[in-house]
């Protein structure tokens, strides 16, 4: 979309592990639909790093459902709207109100009178969630009420008299629908036991879910850490097995480097499917019988940390998925550092954390993050070698990027300037974004939105349009969405971009909605 205001620059490693705080992005969707306007599914994210994770989930320590988001609240009465825990968007409370603390074109309300908050997207997307209201329920407050898409069709999930969710549901003869099943006994009892779609009475695929349990005494892992997620088929009988992924834990929060380089619920091991078929023969072999050493050689990732929950160790791939069974898997390893004359800054241009990654052929790449997370500088240094590449980035009071700068742009690097980077003055590429500083529809303007995508040569040097963004709105109710009206692109670059090409684009929406 035009109106974007990030980086090219990913704040994650390959495998992925975000730079500035160490955690793990570990997200997966094996069931999905798009029945009835109805993209839905069910995807879990892990949070490696989430503070008082002292409470089982339904699908155990740690793991958030995207399909069932919720609301997060800390002791200022800031409110973070979670679906994949690594993407959450917060909002700090202002009196009434609730303002974005990083830049972000989504909202938060609260309705004091249906007891609510309504968060709405960009897109025009809206989700309900019930408020923290002392006449809410304990185990409702902060859940998921409802969801409205962009034709305007709400969609509400049914709780039970436990306060679960129990079925979500959309279109009719027949819809489709998500079912949530839940142990009933036992020690993992609430957890979520099956999550199945239905297309009206007919069973279409399913999730299920087996837990560790401590009483097992098996060591890889606490009661109500996730086990296994499995996917199955009706075949019109009986449920087929499509495939099993295992994930394995560190049992204890008495830290270790040597010996328990982890936390209680912290994810060691994950298994997909075929690493999971290789290391269990077929799923002929249980799991949990094997020793951690035998699991290394065939997990799809392993993890250790810091004290503070940082992974500072990550190995990929086990030899298992290799021809050669000399092989070893592919280790990354991590090391921590923060800016101690700005480690409190709230400057977007002030490096507050410092994150050197050893890959596994002995090069490194140094990653400088601001206190939002946002990546500002990389810098990958090849292995036995003095050579250096440079990936920069500048951003706005805002919190958007208005500069990404390439290796040959970057004069030098000091970690003591407040800068951190000095730029050629007439060398080297320098791409430049600038977004609308007002909203004037009948000419494209948004406020905030991406205006221009500009080159230039070095930090003095005349910029060049490459190419310019033109927005149109459609409101329904209070709501409004700009979508793309114009995107033209500037094929030459005399008198600082010249001789457009210009597309136009024209919706028709369906009637009270912003569906196309």
């Amino acid at each position: 979309s035009g109106s974007c205001g990030g980086s090219s620059t990913s704040n994650y490693s390959a495998h992925p592990i975000r730079y500035s705080s160490g955690e793990i992005r570990q997200v997966q969707t094996r069931l999905s639909s798009r029945g009835y306007g109805l993209p839905w599914g069910h995807t879990l994210s892990y949070g490696s790093r989430v503070d008082g994770a002292t409470t089982a989930g339904p699908n155990g320590f740690r793991w958030f459902i995207a399909q069932l988001p919720q609301l997060g609240k800390d002791s200022s009465g800031n409110i973070e709207v979670i679906l994949v825990i690594n993407d959450g968007v917060w909002f700090n409370k202002s009196g009434s109100n609730y303002v974005a603390r990083f830049f972000t074109l989504d909202t938060l309300t609260e309705d004091t009178t249906n007891k609510e908050f309504v968060f709405t997207d960009s897109g025009g997307r809206v989700f309900k969630f019930f408020s923290f209201d002392g006449t809410i329920a304990t185990a409702k407050q902060g859940q998921f009420k409802s969801y409205t898409d962009q034709a305007g069709t709400t969609f509400t999930p049914t709780y039970n008299g436990s306060n679960q969710v129990t079925s979500l549901s959309a279109g009719s003869s027949p819809g489709i629908s998500y079912n949530y099943d839940y142990y009933t006994s036992g020690n993992n009892i609430n957890r979520i036991q099956y999550v199945t779609l239905k297309r009206g009475t007919t069973d279409v695929r399913r999730l299920y879910y087996t837990y560790h349990d401590t009483s097992a005494s098996t060591g890889n892992g606490l009661t109500g850490d996730l086990r296994t997620e499995t996917l199955e088929q009706w075949n019109g009988s009986s449920w087929d097995n499509l495939g099993t992924s295992y994930f394995r834990y560190y049992n204890s929060d008495t830290y270790n480097s040597s010996t328990n380089p982890g936390f209680a619920h912290g994810l060691k091991f994950v298994l997909k499917p075929e690493a999971y078929d290789r290391a269990t023969s077929g799923g002929t072999v249980d799991p949990d019988s094997l020793s951690d050493a035998t699991l290394k050689n065939y997990a799809d990732s392993y993890f250790e940390f810091t004290s503070d929950k940082r992974v500072n160790k990550e190995a990929v791939n086990g030899p298992g998925w290799a021809s050669s069974s000399s092989s070893s898997p592919s280790s990354y390893g991590y090391s921590y550092g923060t800016n101690p004359s700005s480690s409190s800054s709230s400057s977007y241009n002030f490096w507050t954390r410092k994150t050197a990654e050893t890959l596994p052929n002995g090069s490194t790449q140094t990653v400088y993050s601001n206190y939002s997370g946002q990546v500002m500088l990389k810098v990958f240094q090849q292995a036995s070698s003095t050579n250096k590449w440079y990936d920069y980035v500048n951003y706005d009071s805002k919190g958007r990027v208005v500069q990404e700068a390439t290796s040959e742009a970057v004069a030098s690097v000091n970690e003591g300037s407040v800068g951190l980077v000095t730029l050629n003055s007439s060398t080297g590429l320098i791409r430049v974004k600038e977004y609308y500083s007002t909203t004037d529809l009948p000419n494209g303007a948004v406020l905030d939105y991406l205006r221009y995508e500009k080159v230039k040569q070095g930090s003095s040097g005349a910029e060049t349009k490459v190419r310019e963004f033109k927005y149109t709105s459609r409101t329904v109710g209070s709501k409004t969405i700009y979508p793309l009206w114009k995107d033209i692109r500037y094929q030459s670059d005399v008198s600082g971009g010249s001789d457009p090409a210009e597309t136009t684009y024209d919706y028709t929406f369906f009637t009270g909605s912003f569906a196309v």
